[in-house]
């Protein structure tokens, strides 16, 4: 079992805070802290155990101690009352620290953890220590002008602690988006929006229309950008300085923008070749090998679609094209496959085939993210799901534990129920 501790500081409430986090796994111990430059205590508070949750990237079992009130009722008790009211309170007034306790709400559904109050200043001795980690966190919050956050120290078997408790260090992150605000034309889409994927690691994310997940995959594949403000990083491949969009060309994206915009006079064969080039046809200046050309035939062979490579863009149904571009993606030989709404379109047969594509690429050892509002196109190999709604992760953890009839109904704001049959999920009304 592991043990959280948190605590949260703050200077003047409102003024300059800090928090502060201590993991233990049987002697081996990290401590986390950091701070703001503005903000409040339950702020810093609940910003504490979210800093703690999210250093896990699978379900744990926890014990999480804190010395407020306000975290510990709240997550316990209060927010199943906010939820059902539309994060109102009894007054019908609106949930103060919504967005902080939205993210803590998502982060506790992925683990089964055990909620612990203590008393303050008492001489609870890891209490003491996380209160004085969250009062540096503030000073260095409050030096430094800005936000401040991270490792402090890790002491005893750090290896055992990294293996125990922080497995993301075992996997390296494919894409890592940190606080992220982005617009389109005067809407904000994502407000301090932050979602990472590790590698190995298959992931859905599911939402209503309006969700923000056009959004999410223009931003992936350069469509979109995040306003430049301190707190704000995105890395491809561990890449954040360096050349992203050469980074971009490890990941294959399968879109229904792509599908939408390709030129509808080039050939089959044209198509597989573009994905070289990530174009949406190919022209006289871009060169292929007979390699190249050869595994373009192969990947056709392998999606069914060879007969098919003189034919024009244009002329295919809807399923032809959807195999094309997926041999497009897949021609390069990405590690990582995002799909938006794969299978939207198609017949039952079709749907099916392109599905057993799409198993069969997990298969090979390629980390899938699927973008989707249709449950059916979650295959039974992918287990983590995110719930986006209104631009925000409503949601993050084991499908088996989101994938619920109330979840679902939450997140379309419509009575739905589930069935489930050898691994994968349909939606009925409810």
């Amino acid at each position: 079992m592991i043990e959280i501790y948190t605590d949260g500081a703050c200077s003047g409430n409102p003024g300059p805070g800090g928090w502060g986090v201590l993991l233990r796994v049987g002697d081996a111990e990290t401590e986390l802290s950091g701070g703001e430059p503005a903000t409040t205590n339950n702020r810093m508070e609940l910003l504490a155990v979210i800093e703690a949750l999210q250093s896990f990237t699978q379900p744990v079992a926890a014990r999480v101690y804190t010395d407020s009130q306000y975290v510990q009722k709240g997550i316990s008790q209060w927010i199943h009352d906010w939820k059902r009211r539309g994060w109102k309170t009894a007054a019908k007034e609106p949930v103060k620290n919504e967005d902080l306790w939205r993210r803590l709400d998502a982060l506790a559904a992925g683990h089964t953890l055990e909620w612990h109050w203590v008393r303050g200043h008492n001489g609870h001795p890891e209490n003491e220590r996380v209160d004085a980690l969250a009062r540096t966190g503030l000073e260095r919050s409050r030096s430094a002008g800005k936000k401040v956050g991270g490792p402090v120290t890790a002491v005893s078997p750090v290896a055992a602690l990294a293996k125990e408790v922080v497995p993301q260090v075992q996997a390296c992150p494919i894409l890592d988006i940190q606080h992220a605000t982005v617009y389109r034309g005067d809407i904000c889409v994502f407000s301090d929006f932050s979602f990472m994927l590790r590698e190995g690691e298959h992931a859905a994310i599911v939402g209503p229309n309006g969700a923000g997940k056009s959004t999410l995959l223009k931003l992936l594949a350069g469509g979109v950008h995040p306003l430049p403000l301190d707190e704000t990083r995105i890395s491809f491949f561990g890449e954040e300085d360096g050349n992203v969009w050469e980074a971009r060309k490890r990941i294959g994206i399968v879109s229904h923008d792509l599908q939408r915009d390709y030129l509808i006079c080039a050939e089959g064969l044209n198509v597989i070749l573009s994905g070289y080039y990530a174009s949406n046809d190919t022209y006289a200046y871009q060169e292929f090998s007979e390699a190249q050309v050869a595994r373009a035939h192969q990947v056709m062979r392998e999606l069914g679609i060879e007969p098919l490579a003189g034919r024009r863009f244009g002329h295919l149904s809807t399923g032809e094209q959807r195999r094309f571009l997926l041999g497009r993606a897949l021609v390069h030989d990405p590690p990582v496959l995002v799909l938006d709404e794969p299978t939207s379109g198609l017949d039952l047969k079709a749907c099916f085939q392109y599905l057993d594509l799409l198993r069969g690429q997990i298969r090979t050892g390629k980390t899938v993210l699927l973008v989707t509002h249709h449950l059916h196109e979650i295959p039974p190999e992918i287990e983590r799901l995110v719930l986006l709604k209104e631009g925000k992760i409503v949601a993050d953890g084991p499908k088996t534990v989101l994938l619920n009839h109330d979840r679902i109904s939450e997140l379309f704001d419509q009575r739905i129920v589930l069935a489930k049959a050898n691994g994968w999920y349909q939606a009925l009304p409810g």
